[in-house]
């Protein structure tokens, strides 16, 4: 996870932005769904091989991930539905990315690792936030882990941008370290119940 000192200058920065935002009236929720169609945008250029441009793209829509939240904190617009649809388009974003590159390489590169690494990605991302919400809804805390969104939104933009050096790297890191996250937030869960476990 990012430093607490990084988020915190990270969501600074994002507020100074909040009062040109709310004069064009773009409410948390439309800046949610501003950014999903700029990842949609990015997954395009992807797919067609355009991995620098959709590198870019995709920061750009990482800057209105930050924005929504920052936007609903500072104008006290946080309520339980956006927070549920920010988390939605969270997913539907990671699998844009991870869909444009198996296109890629299955369409066009007609590559045989990568495709099975981007799978094994997406499975440990999606597993990842799932393993957290079904933790909350029992009740238990489930945050932390290798490799949370933010972390692999940096790899993954990272590796676009460099994508002869450093996409194949990145691609193996999701894909492990991501299912490793799962795993971790598991144990996690687990520790928490054994705590809580009535005594025989």
């Amino acid at each position: 996870m990012f430093t607490s000192k990084f988020q915190d200058w990270v969501r600074a920065q994002a507020r100074k932005l909040v009062p040109l935002l709310r004069v064009f009236g773009l409410t948390p929720n439309m800046l949610t769904m501003i950014g999903l169609v700029i990842t949609a945008a990015s997954a395009v250029l992807i797919a067609d091989g355009h991995f620098v441009a959709g590198g870019l793209v995709l920061l750009l829509a990482a800057v209105f991930d930050i924005l929504d939240g920052a936007v609903a904190r500072v104008t006290g617009k946080v309520y339980r539905y956006g927070a549920f649809l920010d988390s939605t388009t969270d997913r539907y974003a990671e699998g844009f990315t991870y869909i444009a590159l198996l296109y890629y390489y299955v369409a066009t590169a007609h590559k045989t690792v990568e495709p099975v690494l981007v799978i094994a990605a997406l499975n440990g991302s999606l597993l990842v936030s799932y393993v957290r919400a079904r933790a909350q809804s029992l009740g238990f805390v489930c945050d932390g882990g290798l490799l949370a969104r933010p972390e692999r939104v940096v790899l993954t933009v990272l590796g676009l941008l460099w994508p002869d050096k450093l996409l194949l790297p990145v691609l193996w890191v999701l894909a492990l370290l991501t299912n490793l996250t799962a795993v971790q937030r598991i144990w996690f869960v687990w520790r928490q119940s054994r705590q809580t476990a009535p005594a025989d």
